[in-house]
């Protein structure tokens, strides 16, 4: 399991949201043609200044959005750890 801690720099709430498919948010004017991402609907603001963890990511592809600003997206591949008896000869 891998853990991902994000920073809110800029001057204005995001959400830092894991969704199964990219979509709209919360904010119906700012979706135009995006279907709305579900787990928006529980998703919480962070304010400037403020940290987030997301903790215990399995290996896979992980999908991030902003549930206020859709089109602000990420996309995390947790990778398997090589074992060390890969690493001995």
């Amino acid at each position: 399991d891998e853990t991902v801690t994000v920073k809110n720099e800029g001057g204005r709430g995001h959400t830092f949201t894991e969704v199964a498919n990219f979509g709209g948010g919360f904010v119906p004017p700012l979706n135009g043609v995006l279907a709305f991402a579900e787990e928006c609907a529980t998703a919480t603001p962070l304010p400037p200044g403020s940290t987030q963890q997301v903790m215990g990511l399995d290996v896979g592809i992980h999908r991030f959005q902003c549930c206020i600003h859709p089109w602000m997206r990420m996309l995390i591949k947790v990778e398997p750890e090589e074992s060390d008896a890969q690493h001995q000869h």
